[in-house]
């Protein structure tokens, strides 16, 4: 076995540390997307020392930049009262033991976007067990 220096996630995504400000529709939407980006880190990082391949990593790390985007919006589409939840329930509030969200731009019944909404209910379900796992 390998013992890999620690390799942070924005060696992956240069951009991690802005998705909450990608994912942003007002201004309370950043201290939202930044507790979300809180949880993800170590997740990535469990994903890293695990010894996953770069593709493998970078998958996960595209999905939960769809999922944080994808909570934000729905906080600023009607979902307003969950904004006041901590973090963690914030999150479980979205993601389960099966699916993640229904990502509103993608249609289920389009073949090639069925299989990004595999990978990314893949993601979900692994980051709720992870989630489900801090203490």
């Amino acid at each position: 076995m390998t013992i890999k220096k620690y390799i942070k996630p924005v060696n992956y995504f240069k951009d991690y540390c802005d998705w909450p400000k990608h994912w942003m529709e007002s201004d309370e939407d950043l201290a939202t997307g930044n507790a979300l980006l809180v949880l993800f880190t170590p997740f990535i990082e469990s994903l890293i020392k695990n010894d996953l391949s770069v593709r493998i990593i970078k998958n996960h790390m595209g999905n939960l930049s769809v999922l944080g985007g994808e909570i934000i919006r729905r906080l600023n589409d009607g979902d307003e009262k969950n904004r006041k939840l901590q973090p963690k329930e914030l999150l479980l509030e979205y993601i389960d033991e099966e699916y993640g969200p229904l990502v509103h731009h993608w249609d289920p019944n389009n073949t090639t976007e069925e299989s990004y909404l595999k990978s990314f209910d893949g993601t979900c379900r692994k980051l709720y067990k992870f989630i489900l796992a801090l203490k």
